[in-house]
């Protein structure tokens, strides 16, 4: 399964601030891709955020609502005012976080995490327990926490590598473990180093049921795994195909307008340049079967194949683009062929068939 932290996690990204109206539109957009849960925000963050993640709980979404929660029953308060069916609480338990950030030990975290489950519980959350930096935190206090949270029949437990510097064997490892304690175990990898998907990867061969990620990538620092690149791996590699992958391109391009955060042109399957093609050999084999160079065809994701024109470019790349406006003269074919590879421009489609038609007057 996955989990969509865009409208929490994403929007911890520098700059980007959701309306009630945004938060509507993405988690709308998301429900319709068919994610399995939309984390909507900590409502204690501000009463913007648990204004619009109470409309988006109105709206009788497929997707699981949750909402992120301090281990306080005054955080849960607001996420019980914000109408969310689950809740995420989080807190971090290694020795150095407990010490110099809390001013605590493990017994009386291990009593507050208790206390905040518990309220939660009570008052009818499902409840997501994470262990912040739990790839950090010393096995020890992670066990009494994991022992903690399947007493008290908690719905999920999250591992976090918060700072994103996991190796992907460790991490796979550690997965493994946890999952032996019988909770449904999510994933929440970031990037830091650039390891997030192949994270989520090893987590989900170690027994995790439910992936975290957001749309483009984004999030704290570095963010966290991308949402189109874990669909795709979940479909190309695993054989799911819940998920509506057609939608990821136009989705894409709404949290770029809202966040004004544009992706890379060489971002996996949705950047400007993942389904374009360049060089002359790749094009002549594209035009003969796409598969030579694409995993899977561009209208899988919504999106279109592009056949870039520059001096890079060979006959056949010239072929297709003139075939496309009825013109088929091989003279005219190689005469823009040369003068292309003599430019240092690129060309158009529609300039190559201005420059043919006026070479045929």
């Amino acid at each position: 399964m996955v989990l969509d932290s865009t409208l929490r996690e994403g929007e911890q990204t520098p700059g980007v601030n959701f309306s009630p109206e945004d938060r509507l539109r993405i988690g709308i957009a998301l429900d319709e891709i068919r994610v399995d849960f939309i984390e909507a925000g900590h409502p204690a963050v501000s009463e913007e955020i648990l204004e619009g993640i109470r409309l988006l709980a109105s709206q009788g979404l497929n997707a699981n609502i949750l909402a992120h929660s301090r281990a306080l029953r005054s955080d849960i308060d607001l996420v019980l005012k914000a109408e969310a069916e689950w809740i995420g609480i989080f807190m971090c338990l290694s020795r150095r976080c407990l010490e110099r950030r809390f001013r605590t030990d493990l017994s009386e975290a291990l009593a507050r995490i208790e206390d905040a489950i518990l309220y939660a519980k009570d008052h009818g959350l499902k409840v997501r327990f994470t262990p912040e930096d739990t790839t950090r935190t010393e096995w020890e206090n992670l066990t009494a926490a994991l022992n903690l949270a399947r007493e008290l029949k908690v719905d999920r437990v999250s591992i976090a590598d918060t700072t994103g510097v996991a190796h992907p064997l460790e991490f796979y490892d550690l997965v493994k473990r946890v999952v032996e304690f019988g909770i449904p175990v999510n994933i929440h990898c970031h990037n830091d180093l650039g390891l997030a998907l192949a994270n989520a990867i090893m987590g989900i061969e170690a027994g995790a049921t439910l992936v975290d990620a957001t749309i483009n990538g984004i999030g704290e620092r570095a963010g966290i795994v991308d949402l189109s690149q874990l669909l795709a791996v979940l479909y190309y590699h695993y054989g799911i195909k819940k998920y509506r992958l057609e939608k990821l391109y136009s989705l894409s391009r709404l949290v770029s307008e809202i966040t004004e955060l544009q992706v890379q042109q060489n971002y996996p399957i949705v950047g400007q340049n993942a389904f374009t093609h360049k060089a002359g050999l790749h094009v002549s084999a594209v035009v003969r079967d796409p598969s030579f160079y694409e995993f899977l065809p561009p209208e899988t994701f919504g999106r279109e194949r592009t056949i870039y024109v520059d001096r890079f470019a060979g006959k056949d790349t010239i072929r297709f683009h003139l075939c496309r406006f009825g013109i088929h003269d091989e003279g005219i074919i190689e005469e823009l062929l040369r003068r292309v590879k003599a430019s240092r421009r690129p060309f158009t489609p529609e300039m190559l068939a201005e420059e043919a038609r006026r070479m045929m007057t």
